[in-house]
């Protein structure tokens, strides 16, 4: 997995070619030291400087998904074979992302008339084998995607969950390798965000949250970013944190709706569905944030 633990900001001031000054501001990242992060920081901003003195245009933000995000890592969660299996970060928004070395997530957004889910009996009706032409509803067109897919793959075993404003699909018969042929196949047939793909790809990890959304269980966005760059930022931080986990805990993240396909579930994949379960409250029910 490409998460990196150190990140560094490099700031200075540059003077364009009509005699004004223009802040430069970068970020860059290393796994192993803050000391590399703070060179490369330099390496970058110095020739995102020059190209400014050069009256090249300022470079657009780079799009979700095209390099490692910026997140704090909470925890390392060991595999089988003593290497990282798992690791958890905190996102953008606050909120806790378990990131997974081998196992597949597919998240699959659906519109808000969808996102209802009501009532649950379609739900079931929708995985029923008889069920050729679905209605137009986007949660009953999503599991018939699902259906269709398991039907060529009599191997695959996936666990469905309901989310929010989706569902989440947990594959659970193997492990497969972020970015591989097989993973990303599944995921564009399946209709995950693209966005998304290219960022398993870039950090060669996948994602689910584990925990609310802050905005849905009555906190702001934060107003911070990670890391901190002084005491007092640090201080913001831990204030909204705890603000935070007190609000969430009335609420779950996501709610499991059906087991399909091949059982048992693989061993290592086992580990990540008690950590996924437990964190995000699955069987709770409490109500999705």
């Amino acid at each position: 997995m490409l998460i990196p633990r150190f990140w560094s900001k490099y700031e200075s001031q540059v003077q364009l070619p009509n005699g004004k000054k223009a802040g430069v501001a970068c970020w860059r990242a290393s796994e192993t030291s803050a000391a590399e992060a703070q060179a490369l920081a330099r390496a970058a901003g110095e020739r995102f400087a020059e190209r400014i003195r050069r009256g090249e245009d300022f470079p657009g933000p780079y799009p979700y998904g095209d390099r490692p995000l910026r997140e704090e890592v909470l925890e390392d969660i060991p595999g089988p074979a003593g290497d990282v299996a798992a690791v958890l970060t905190r996102n953008g928004y606050g909120t806790v992302v378990l990131n997974t070395a081998r196992v597949l997530f597919i998240d699959v957004d659906l519109p808000a008339a969808g996102a209802q889910f009501a009532p649950l009996r379609r739900l079931a009706h929708a995985l029923l084998p008889f069920l050729v032409a679905p209605p137009r509803d986007p949660v009953i067109q999503a599991l018939a995607r699902l259906k269709e897919w398991l039907a060529a793959r009599s191997g695959w075993g996936v666990r469905v969950y309901r989310t929010r404003a989706g569902l989440r699909y947990l594959v659970t018969h193997s492990t497969f390798e972020p970015g591989s042929g097989e993973s990303e196949a599944a995921m564009a047939f399946l209709a995950c965000d693209p966005a998304y793909v290219r960022l398993c790809k870039v950090q060669k990890s996948f994602r689910a949250r584990l925990s609310p959304k802050p905005w849905r269980c009555g906190i702001e966005r934060p107003v911070w970013r990670f890391p901190a760059e002084n005491a007092a930022g640090e201080e913001v931080i831990r204030e909204w944190v705890e603000r935070y986990e007190s609000a969430s805990r009335g609420y779950a993240t996501c709610e499991l709706l059906a087991s399909l396909g091949r059982e048992p579930i693989h061993p290592e994949v086992m580990e990540v569905v008690r950590l996924h379960d437990a964190s995000a409250r699955v069987g709770s029910g409490l109500p999705l944030a």
